[in-house]
């Protein structure tokens, strides 16, 4: 990320080359955009990658709320965010993205660098699949077809999708172990995911290709028929994937202007973003739990209710990863529900009036609706430009733990020992935000050995890795992913939705573009989404209620 700046001149090169082509030309230009460098362009796909992907689950996101991480607590936004009133969602920032990687992918190709050629595969995997993971069926074997004349191209089953995927992540493991290091050579500035190392590329295809075999894994019949056996996948990429969290694939925020800072910070946020409440559900969860992340997540309250106090006072106190605030004690009221709770999170879903007044006992003084004392906010960290805890994570070691964990306990791929891939899960989380290696008084074998937390002492193991992995994917986009195969962890809507006591499933695709060339592919590709009993009678099946192919059958999440 730290060349980001260098190489941010290239978006203009990027755009010039699909504007600008001169057909005249009859000999190559050497100064014409279309020889621009893959080491260019690659910045700029490895960024906005990071960025796009990151702005899927961070805390002003859908996803963020549906996952009951945030609420908002006022009317601005609460629609969306609270009460899942999700509407159409473009996808042209991931075709942006894929058309330029498609320049180091042809590039790769006629250069025969098949380090290039192994990345543009797995940046090609990653949007696609994810693509489908949000929509269902998508253009993908005609996208991209401009240059040849395809503008409305047709919509790929979903399950044809995965299936490509699935063969450009293995060949590019392949690619990536037979390297010639005298002309698979990729600038280690430009690659602001790996700096040039092409064994931490390979690692990041295998933790991909795990990925996938779990998401896919309810469809593992259907899958074998179109010649992918997932089990096999997952036991291949097991073999040489993460190890440790500096393998993860993130890219750090640099907060030295809006295109490199985080989007809670000054920079990109003038107004601090006060009106973002932590979810009920998490703040609750992580109590119950003693877990450390709380105060690396959370503040406290300003203003806490206690049934110990007789008279308001102010107090500093200190969490056990030594951060002290000033509090404000006050004494509970009597007769009157109230949370006492040092750090107290926003019910889910509450109307815009009862949001407002939550907790405030019998203040009556008038606060700011975004600003009540009694609920907790983000960690101010969410509100800078930059910080050591806030990165943009495409897929972690910890998730990678979980995903051995979750196939040990299936049975039937090589991995065994749940409990110890699931041990090592939460320590990675809680490493990648600095609490093992700074733990202050806090012990991870107690918080361990708790009935909530040991795997010993769960009586439902796949549940008790999902929630723990719904903790580890805080703000990220893979804990929707994850709820919605496997019901986990068991989130309740609030009191106020658009469509029924259920949490949403899909996105809606873009707008439709009403001409009948592109109307007969769109049409298509709702014919193979289920309606369910969440959408209103007469809407149409374009709807985040609808379940796509990979939850159809399932019974998941509802």
């Amino acid at each position: 990320m730290k060349n980001l700046l260098k190489n941010i001149f290239s978006i203009g090169l990027i755009a010039s080359f699909w504007a600008c082509e001169d057909l005249t030309e009859v000999n190559i230009n050497p100064n014409s955009p279309e020889q621009v460098s893959s080491n260019y362009i690659l910045t700029y796909v490895l960024s906005n990658t990071a960025k796009t992907y990151h702005n899927l689950g961070y805390e002003n996101s859908k996803i963020a709320g549906a996952m009951q991480y945030v609420q908002r607590g006022t009317n601005e936004g609460a629609v969306v965010v609270n009460y899942y009133g999700w509407g159409h969602e473009s996808w042209n920032s991931y075709f942006d993205i894929l058309r330029n990687n498609q320049v180091i992918y042809e590039n790769a190709i006629e250069e025969d660098n098949q380090f290039f050629k192994g990345i543009a595969l797995i940046m090609r995997s990653f949007h696609f699949g994810l693509m489908s993971d949000l929509y269902g069926d998508i253009p993908y074997s005609n996208a991209l077809q401009a240059n040849n004349d395809v503008f409305f191209p047709n919509y790929d089953r979903q399950e044809e999708v995965y299936k490509g995927i699935m063969i450009d992540l293995k060949e590019a493991d392949a690619l990536l172990q037979n390297l010639d290091p005298a002309k698979d050579l990729v600038n280690s500035s430009s690659d602001i995911l790996y700096g040039g190392d092409s064994q931490k590329w390979r690692k990041f295809a295998n933790a991909l290709r795990m990925r996938y075999s779990m998401r896919l894994i309810s469809k593992k019949s259907e899958m074998t028929a179109l010649g992918i056996d997932l089990v096999n996948e997952f036991d291949e990429a097991v073999q040489f994937t993460f190890t440790d969290n500096a393998d993860d694939a993130k890219v750090d925020f640099l907060g030295t202007d809006e295109n490199n800072a985080a989007p809670g910070g000054p920079l990109n946020s003038p107004n601090p973003n006060l009106l973002l409440k932590p979810a009920q559900t998490i703040v609750d969860k992580l109590i119950g739990l003693n877990d450390p992340r709380l105060y690396r997540w959370m503040m406290p309250v300003q203003y806490k209710w206690d049934e110990e106090v007789m008279v308001e006072k102010d107090s500093v106190v200190t969490n056990i990863l030594g951060e002290s605030y000033t509090v404000r004690f006050k004494p509970a009221p009597e007769g009157l529900d109230v949370n006492t709770n040092l750090y107290v999170g926003l019910p889910v879903g509450l109307p815009i009036v009862e949001a407002m007044a939550f907790n405030k006992g019998n203040d009556e003084e008038g606060y700011h609706p975004e600003r009540s004392p009694y609920i907790s906010y983000l960690h101010e960290r969410y509100r800078k430009n930059q910080d050591e805890y806030v990165s943009m994570n495409l897929i972690t070691y910890s998730e990678v733990k979980f995903l051995m964990a979750e196939a040990a306990q299936m049975g039937g791929f090589s991995v065994s020992d749940p409990e110890m891939h699931y041990k090592d899960g939460i320590k990675a989380s809680m490493e990648k935000y600095g609490i093992l290696s700074n733990p202050g008084s806090f012990n991870f074998d107690t918080y361990y050995e708790q009935a909530s937390v040991s795997f010993a002492s769960g009586d439902n193991k796949e549940q008790r890795i999902m929630e723990q992995k719904w903790l580890a994917n805080w703000q990220n986009p893979q804990a929707w992913f994850d709820w919605r195969r496997t019901g986990y962890p068991v989130l309740e809507a609030g009191p106020v939705t658009q469509f029924g006591a259920a949490i949403p499933v899909r996105y809606m695709y873009p707008s439709p573009n009403l001409d009948p060339n592109y109307l007969v592919n769109y049409e298509e590709a709702l014919s193979s989404l289920e309606n369910t009993e969440y959408i209103p009678a007469g809407q149409s099946k374009d709807h985040p209620y609808a379940k796509m192919w990979l939850l159809q059958n399932s019974g998941k999440p509802w």
